[in-house]
């Protein structure tokens, strides 16, 4: 991934462009969130 513009990351070999941090590519906030549609989905399976 590399940054196009503030808070743009594209990759050139899978052409996939998402919204990031504006110096790193994952934020605090992102994680944590993620982190909590984890676990929703494996209780949700269980």
């Amino acid at each position: 991934m590399k940054r196009s513009f503030v808070e743009i990351w594209s990759s050139k070999r899978c052409k996939r462009v998402v919204a990031g941090g504006a110096w790193v590519y994952s934020t605090i906030a992102a994680a944590s969130v993620r982190s909590a549609v984890r676990r929703l989905r494996e209780t949700k399976e269980q």
